[in-house]
């Protein structure tokens, strides 16, 4: 008989954490998540924003968490919407802190 916890599958390396590790993380996810949310439909952005928010909340980004919270709010709407205003905040809040953490 073999022994189940020694073909344990091993998935470290093979998919990165769900919720970043540190600021930088989340700057550097920002970034990407605000790039995709300009190519996807309406819920999907809502998804990728919730996402944002919560990763932000976690490492205490708190502008950035705000600014995501208002894009999924905005997103999440029925019927015609625009997003112009909501992920203009969220790429300056993104800057923004990049800008403060440089310093």
């Amino acid at each position: 008989m073999s022994d189940s916890k020694s073909k344990a599958l091993d998935v470290r390396g093979v998919a990165p954490p769900l919720v970043p590790v540190d600021v930088y993380d989340v700057l550097r996810n920002a970034e990407a998540l605000l790039a995709l949310m300009g190519k996807e439909p309406l819920g999907v952005v809502a998804e990728l924003a919730n996402t944002l928010a919560v990763s932000a909340h976690g490492a205490g980004l708190q502008e950035i968490e705000v600014a995501a919270k208002d894009v999924q709010r905005v997103a999440s709407h029925r019927g015609p919407v625009v997003l112009t205003g909501a992920m203009r905040a969220l790429g300056e809040a993104i800057t923004g802190t990049e800008k403060t953490l440089a310093a």
